[in-house]
């Protein structure tokens, strides 16, 4: 009987320490995350690009150089809309590698402007 029960107690807590080392699933990635961090990327490439091009060319001063600096910072605050969605509804955001930088065909206006509202319709489709 005793051996039975020093049994039983031995076999329930080896099986208790070979669970401790199991790991836990892993979240499954948000489904948008490839979108929404794509658009991030290429929305801050182009105002990175658009302010680099301000130091070249010349705007004459007044409208065209608000409205041109208007859109560089709309381009921004696009990119900062992106990453802060993607921090929430994605855990594992934060642990990505870095990106490489979007190719300088990939950087012009209309691309970008696609490349957010699909982002924007895949979150909006997913319900975030």
């Amino acid at each position: 009987m005793i051996t039975r029960l020093v049994s039983g107690a031995l076999i329930l807590w080896v099986s208790a320490c070979a669970a401790l080392g199991v790991p836990a699933p892993a979240a499954e990635p948000w489904a948008c995350r490839d979108a929404v961090r794509s658009a991030a990327i290429h929305a801050y490439a182009l105002a990175r690009n658009r302010d680099d091009q301000r130091a070249v060319i010349l705007l004459p001063a007044g409208q065209g150089a608000a409205d041109y600096e208007k859109e560089t910072q709309r381009l921004r605050s696009k990119g900062a809309r992106l990453l802060d969605l993607l921090k929430q509804y994605d855990a594992e955001a934060d642990k990505l590698s870095a990106p490489a930088r979007p190719a300088a065909s990939e950087l012009n206006a209309e691309r970008v402007a696609a490349r957010i509202e699909a982002a924007d319709a895949c979150a909006a489709k997913d319900g975030k």
